[in-house]
């Protein structure tokens, strides 16, 4: 099975926004937005202290307002300046791994390097490691989308379970990994790139 895809800067936001608001740092802003609207509801029927009802809407609009923003600003500049997104990859699954060729590049990523699988808001995500994982978009999938999920999840099933012959290092095609505080986004799998 092929196919190929060329991120865009609403894919890399969309990564962007799952990386932030997930796990720890997810809690604490759920925590911090249900403090936020506390606060404005405190403050809204306390007329006479307007600290509450002003320390809630700024915590609400930078959580709600502001950081989704910087997010895509920092999606748009990658998604035009970044050498992994100027050209589309193309991805062939194969029993051994994903065969990827990126521009002139290309590797392989056993399907023993990746971590973990998901699959939310329209992407599917290979973790290749902590901050690294290629990305594919549902709509590069095609009308192949869900046999090639459920191939891609049972070859990582798969060798989990057997791990023989880990495979140790980078592939050729982590230059194009590019770790960013937030995410590392693979050029057109719509990725945060990994080895």
């Amino acid at each position: 099975m092929k196919f190929k895809t060329q991120l865009t800067a609403k894919d890399i936001f969309k990564f962007s926004m799952m990386y932030s608001y997930s796990g720890t740092s997810g809690i604490f802003s759920a925590v911090m937005i249900i403090v936020g609207l506390f606060m404005c509801i405190r403050g809204i029927t306390q007329e006479q202290d307007m600290t509450y009802l002003l320390t809630g809407a700024l915590i609400l609009l930078l959580l709600v307002v502001i950081n989704p923003l910087i997010l895509y600003q920092k999606a748009k500049k990658q998604a035009d300046t970044h050498p992994a997104y100027q050209h589309p990859s193309y991805y062939t699954l194969e029993e051994d791994g994903i065969f990827v060729e990126v521009g002139k590049d290309k590797a392989k990523i056993e399907w023993n390097r990746v971590v973990k699988t998901r699959h939310r808001f329209g992407l599917f995500i290979l973790y290749t490691g902590r901050q690294q994982a290629f990305v594919f978009p549902d709509a590069d999938m095609g009308s192949q989308k869900d046999e090639m999920i459920k191939y891609m999840e049972e070859h990582v099933k798969n060798a989990k379970a057997n791990p023989a012959g880990q495979v140790k290092g980078n592939s050729g095609i982590s230059k194009y990994a590019k770790a960013s505080g937030e995410e590392t986004v693979q050029e057109d799998t719509k990725s945060e790139s990994e080895e």
